[in-house]
């Protein structure tokens, strides 16, 4: 079962369309991380530079690998429903979305959820 598959599986996640930085991102919002992700394959489209974290560290997928995180793109902008909010999006090496979105940005979004 790939990445997506299992992500699918799950019933407190929703997949879709955000617009970051201005373009169409298949996303992954998932009220079970805390931090929000980005691959690198989108992010050097979004004309900002990376900034080195202080002190990088590992991130477990759903498979049980784990991914070096090192950078972080700042004040990036998320539009929903005509609506802008900012959050800073971790480089991380993934390749079912193109970002991943965790609960520090739910909750600068003033989300709800009802579980």
């Amino acid at each position: 079962m790939s990445g997506r598959q299992s992500a699918e599986a799950f019933l407190d996640i929703v997949i879709g369309i955000l617009t970051v930085q201005s373009r169409d991102m298949y996303s992954l919002i998932d009220p079970g991380s805390t931090l929000s992700y980005v691959t690198p394959y989108v992010a050097m489209e979004f004309g900002i530079e990376p900034e080195q974290l202080n002190e990088p560290f590992s991130v477990s997928s759903p498979v049980g690998e784990s991914i070096m995180a090192a950078r972080v793109y700042r004040d990036c902008v998320v539009t929903v429903r005509g609506k802008e909010t900012i959050v800073d999006l971790i480089e991380l090496g993934i390749v079912d979305f193109d970002v991943i979105m965790g609960m520090y940005w739910l909750y600068s979004c003033f989300s709800k959820l009802d579980c």
